[in-house]
């Protein structure tokens, strides 16, 4: 009779063991159908099924409106009855720390995909390809251009949730003052560099005080002026390195000409001084830079709206070469993208919240508010949209035949790093471009053969 009663008590407590670590597990992966675990004795027996997990996690590598977001994403949970905790603005070291850990976010939210191939190499993000046709998930509304940007050797490993492009500011006013028609922004980039001495400024001093315009300001935009050239540093298939193409060695020639014409230095000295991006002092809307090349996002409430509402300025495509007017509307098209970390413990649940992500209505809401692109082709019907002129410059342009995104590798941290490293030698420190661009070619495409298994 105790060795009967002992046995009893034994099973009820392994029982109840089980039935706190399936209450406790926040993300684990329920199988297509719930596990009974079924415990037998002559006086008890016990049925204990899985659950779906009680939250989820979302990390968002961006973000100056954390409440905003939080808020956005309880939508989720309170349709789904589970709990969504939304970390944003994370930072890179905690993010790989994430992707290796045992404690990853559900989905991911990158500024771009600029790491996902290296990632992919590394099996630290999940291919999606199952997870789409799990979910139902509509590729054929995707805009192709952001799209394309998602697909590392026939594998989508992530997807573009909203999305951005680049075209070129102007501010009217100081365009008027130079004597230039504040209504006709330059029409080619010979046209460009032209206007750009029309707008630079010196003080009595010799100290230049405005600038027409500064190719990487705010930062560097090699990409948009290679793809106007005509080509880029990767090929389109993403296996062959052509750092020595000709439009690559053009793109950074043509960037050179803005700092060695009034000197890298006092270049420097002026951009150096210029204010905080997110302030009224911001170079652009303090006047000091005449022209720049920037996002969809400033003509927004959360940039110019906020900071300079009356600024007087346009905004049009970036001018191609002269001798290149089928160029016309080039642009690039790149940004806000998904992953799924691949040591997820739920596949499941973060689909269900991928594919809500994706749903038009959701892209719509979401990016009428932070003023990107809507990737999806339903949600940029939204009338909400076309309410700034502006706006639907850079959504015009990514509809455009010319859109494109560039190409990606299984090393574009790697290559990405090569190329920022040689864009400031050459514009900072005057070098020439195509001994640099040799050299990293060949430290490169042996690198790229090996993730490629050649």
């Amino acid at each position: 009779m105790f060795a009967k009663n002992r046995n009893a008590t034994l099973i009820l407590t392994l029982v109840l063991v089980m039935v706190l670590l399936v209450a406790c597990s926040q993300t684990s992966a329920p199988p297509e159908e719930a596990v009974e675990v079924v415990v037998e004795d002559e006086d008890v027996e016990v049925v204990v099924e899985d659950e779906e997990p009680s939250m989820l996690r979302v990390w968002i590598a961006w973000g100056n409106n954390p409440e905003w977001l939080q808020s956005f994403f309880d939508r989720y949970g309170e349709a789904e009855g589970v709990e969504v905790e939304v970390n944003a603005n994370v930072e890179a070291d905690k993010i790989l720390t994430g992707l290796s850990g045992s404690e990853p976010p559900d989905v991911l939210i990158l500024g771009g995909p600029d790491d996902v191939g290296s990632w992919a190499r590394e099996e630290l993000v999940l291919p999606l390809d199952d997870v789409i046709a799990a979910n139902d998930m509509n590729l054929d509304d995707i805009f192709s251009a952001p799209l394309g940007q998602c697909k590392f050797q026939d594998t989508y490993y992530c997807l573009p949730w909203g999305t951005d492009n680049y075209a070129l500011f102007w501010n009217k006013d100081l365009f008027e003052d130079a004597g230039l028609d504040p209504e006709s922004p330059p029409q080619t980039m010979e046209e460009l560099v032209e206007y750009a001495d029309e707008l630079t400024k010196f003080d009595g001093d010799g100290n230049m005080v405005q600038a027409g315009f500064i190719p990487d300001f705010s930062w560097s935009h090699l990409d948009l002026y290679a793809a106007m050239f005509g080509g880029y540093w990767v090929s389109e298939d993403g296996t062959e390195i052509q750092m020595t193409s000709q439009p690559v060695i053009d793109a950074l020639k043509w960037e050179q000409q803005f700092y060695t014409k009034y000197g890298p230095e006092e270049v420097l000295r002026l951009s150096s001084g210029l204010g905080d991006y997110m302030s009224p002092d911001h170079g652009f809307y303090a006047g000091k830079v005449a022209m720049m090349v920037e996002g969809e996002w400033q003509p927004g409430k959360n940039f110019i709206g906020l900071y300079k509402p009356e600024l007087n300025y346009g905004v049009a495509p970036f001018p191609p070469p002269a001798d290149h007017p089928e160029r016309e509307n080039t642009n690039v098209v790149g940004g806000t993208v998904v992953v799924i970390p691949s040591n997820v413990k739920d596949t499941g649940a973060a689909g269900k919240l991928l594919a809500w992500l994706m749903e038009p209505e959701i892209v719509a809401d979401f990016f009428v508010e932070n003023f990107n692109l809507p990737t999806s082709k339903e949600a940029a019907k939204d009338p909400r949209f076309a309410e700034n002129e502006k706006f639907m410059v850079f959504v015009e342009l990514m509809g455009d035949p010319n859109a494109m995104t560039i190409p990606h590798t299984l090393i574009d941290t790697d290559i990405s790093t090569e190329m920022g490293m040689i864009e400031e030698q050459v514009l900072h420190a005057g070098a020439d471009p195509e001994p640099l661009l040799q050299e990293a070619q060949e430290k490169l495409q042996p690198m790229l053969d090996e993730a490629l298994g050649k």
